[in-house]
């Protein structure tokens, strides 16, 4: 558990915002099409700039091994943008048929199923084409990364 008086709790909080933004957005580009895609990699691309400072600023000894990992994830976010070649015209943001690039089922859940406000609130994504950048994900969530494991 994350020590609420700790001076890095604080940076260890804003890496994990950061990192679920990063997530959801390639979530949403595994079943989006070519052009949607392009514009959710723009958003990511200021992210992980943003991990990469942060880094750098507040992780010390550990900012070498969170770099690598921002890199990783964001090759990940990259190759799942360009997946089809930016000819990928189908949307299944719906969580309907089959993933637009792999051909995999959608993987369609509720994250809170018991939680009142949150009946409509679907996680919808390809869990072929997630796979890598959520590697990477995992990597930084690491105690050797930023420890966003402990939240």
């Amino acid at each position: 558990m994350l020590d609420s008086t700790h001076p890095i709790t604080q940076h260890v909080f804003r890496a994990s915002g950061l990192m679920d933004r990063v997530m959801s957005r390639g979530q949403k580009m595994s079943v989006s099409p070519s052009a949607v895609r392009a514009e959710l990699l723009a958003e990511c691309l200021s992210l992980f700039a943003e991990m990469r400072e942060l880094a750098r600023a507040r992780f010390g000894k550990r900012a070498a091994f969170i770099l690598v990992a921002v890199d990783e994830y964001e090759a990940a976010i990259c190759a799942l943008s360009g997946l089809g070649g930016g000819r990928i015209t189908e949307d299944r943001r719906d969580g309907e048929g089959a993933c637009p690039a792999c051909g995999a089922p959608i993987a369609k859940r509720r994250p809170l199923p018991d939680c009142k406000g949150f009946e409509e609130h679907w996680i919808i994504l390809c869990r072929e084409c997630d796979k890598p950048f959520m590697e990477a994900h995992g990597k930084l969530a690491s105690s050797e990364g930023f420890g966003t494991w402990a939240i």
